[in-house]
């Protein structure tokens, strides 16, 4: 098996949930090569397979239980996700939405276990919250901004958080659709951490004072605190061992912290996610070097990593350079041994996310066929604090644009003599951008489920992207930042990769690129997956995508020493 093959089939591990009740953990597994819903079975270390067939099952949750479980279930990418729920001892499965021509989000059951609740745009709003009891579904929330983040609180009430930006913490009565605001911190992030039901209090982590910093609210007295304060980004606090556990990120790396007593301790590095339920504590870990691993209560039960890969993979550092303001741009580099002289700058996506040590399969592809990566974590993206995160406000394709040029300066002053660009999603949209703007730099591009055309994409793309872009982005700029409107600058060849039922970036997209460089006569080549949408998950596709990419990438190499 070559070194692409190898890369393509790595496994991965996410969506993990404890059920302390049962002793077990289910989790998302791609191990056949497509998403598929797992148990981990703590009291005798077996692994049951729960879902087969063609399609991807995602978001798995366990019932409080532990008898009945529910996933999503979409097909061929397209993200409209129905919600299904299955009997442990029988196997027997039900689809709870029943409506293909729309999607449903993150299924969780109340304390009590007889009401699900998940988030869909099938009353007509972008991502609500719904409830599904006693064989009927109905909306619970009906605001125009998106519910991205929910949990119960009682088994009548949710707590949710309502809007994109300047977000709100909010309570809702199922029962009554009673609904008040809880938690505002003007011109912040505020999310949702764990609940403690008895207790009848919850976690939460805002920006409120640049770093996201932990608090706690007391549902009964309605007065909330601050908890864990510091100059670094934590995520996802959950009470544990009578202490509080989050995920802070720093220096490129994501740590599992106990804030117990007042003192923090450090429990492990290169953690992903994490859940805990009554004492029962589980974990992904990934890193450069290890692409996935499942802990629970401590001990590893499942190593990802091919025997092929063990002591050849390069070790991410990271580095960074100055930006065309002056601001200090970090970004994540993988250098290996062998390295050829060529660089590849890799945009990733969002743009509100960021690059870090985990695993990156396109990164090894590349770094283990010579050519050095630079992910550079653009302004806008997320781990560097409020202010970091809002420069690009209103401003999508232009600072952040600048700062991933520089990151092709940055190359060449560590001595690259040819400098490529690479991106998915928002990082393919980057990509575009970058090969007109500045066409002179690039050797070639590749551009993985990008937008190209800011008018048609905010006309389809799916409608809690729109929401985020009516904030994020000024139209008046729409022309002046779609790539398609600048392509006869385009001087290096491009391959376009997309999904034929991206909902996200829809193939419209591409296919207008494909059109308009045909008629410009301009080098490109396009693949089109007719079974993927917004990610390419299936194994096969997969494989002949990293294929295409290296045999791209190396042609432009021969071409260019032969010249």
């Amino acid at each position: 098996m070559d070194i692409t093959e190898v890369i393509a089939k790595t496994r991965i591990i996410m969506d993990v949930e404890v059920n302390a009740r049962v002793n077990a953990v289910v989790f998302n597994w791609n191990r056949d090569g497509k998403w598929d819903v797992f148990i981990y079975w703590v009291r005798d270390g077996s692994i049951e397979k729960l879902t087969g067939g063609p399609d991807s099952y995602l978001m798995p949750t366990f019932s409080p239980r532990g008898d009945l479980v529910a996933y999503a279930r979409d097909r061929d990418g397209d993200e409209n996700f129905q919600v299904i729920v299955r009997e442990l001892d029988t196997g027997r499965e039900e689809d709870i939405t029943r409506d293909p021509g729309h999607y449903h989000f993150d299924p969780s059951f109340n304390p009590r276990g007889d009401v699900i609740a998940f988030t869909s745009n099938r009353s007509g709003r972008p991502m609500q919250l719904h409830v599904y009891e006693d064989g009927v579904v109905r909306e619970v929330t009906r605001w125009d901004e998106p519910i991205l983040d929910y949990e119960w609180v009682s088994n009548d009430e949710i707590v949710y958080v309502r809007g994109i930006y300047d977000t709100e913490v909010r309570l809702v009565n199922i029962r009554s659709l009673e609904d008040r605001l809880l938690l505002h911190f003007k011109d912040s992030e505020t999310f949702l951490g764990d609940v403690d039901v008895e207790g009848g209090r919850f976690l939460f982590y805002s920006n409120a004072d640049e770093w996201f910093d932990i608090g706690e609210f007391d549902l009964r007295r309605m007065e909330w605190r601050w908890v864990c304060r510091s100059s670094s980004e934590k995520y996802d606090p959950t009470y544990y061992a009578g202490g509080i556990l989050f995920i802070e990120y720093s220096g490129g790396v994501n740590r599992l912290r106990l804030l117990d007593g007042g003192k923090l301790v450090d429990l492990d590095s290169h953690v992903e996610e994490f859940h805990v339920d009554n004492g029962v504590l589980a974990y992904i870990k990934s890193s450069s070097t290890t692409p996935s691993a499942l802990v629970v209560n401590g001990r590893t039960v499942i190593d990802t990593t091919p025997q092929e890969l063990r002591g050849a993979l390069v070790k991410a550092k990271i580095g960074s350079y100055r930006s065309f303001d002056g601001r200090v741009i970090e970004a994540i580099i993988y250098k290996p041994g062998n390295w050829r002289g060529s660089a590849i700058i890799r945009v990733h996506g969002g743009p509100d996310a960021h690059s870090y040590d985990t695993w990156s399969p396109l990164s090894q592809l590349l770094a283990l066929h010579g050519f050095m990566v630079i992910e550079p974590n653009y302004r806008g993206s997320t781990g560097y604090g409020k202010s970091f995160l809002h420069l690009n406000d209103r401003d999508l394709g232009g600072g952040d644009l600048e700062d991933v040029v520089k990151a092709y300066e940055y190359a060449r002053s560590m001595g690259a003599r040819r400098v490529y660009i690479m991106g998915a999603s928002y990082g393919g949209y980057l990509t575009a951008l970058a090969l007109v703007k500045k066409p002179e730099l690039w050797s070639g591009g590749i551009a993985i489920v990008g937008f190209y055309n800011w008018y048609t994409e905010y006309e389809r793309e799916a409608d809690y992207l729109k929401a985020y872009d009516r904030v994020k982005m000024d139209p008046s700029l729409f022309h002046d930042r779609s790539p398609i409107f600048h392509l006869e600058k385009l001087k290096a060849p491009i391959l376009l990769i997309h999904g034929a039922n991206d909902p996200r970036c829809p193939v419209y997209e591409v296919k207008q690129m494909a059109e308009k460089l045909e008629e410009l006569g301009r080098r490109y080549e396009l693949v089109v997956y007719p079974d993927e949408g917004h990610s390419i998950r299936k194994e096969h596709n997969r494989v002949d995508m990293y294929r295409r990419i290296i045999g791209f990438l190396e042609k432009l190499e021969r071409e260019a020493e032969s010249s």
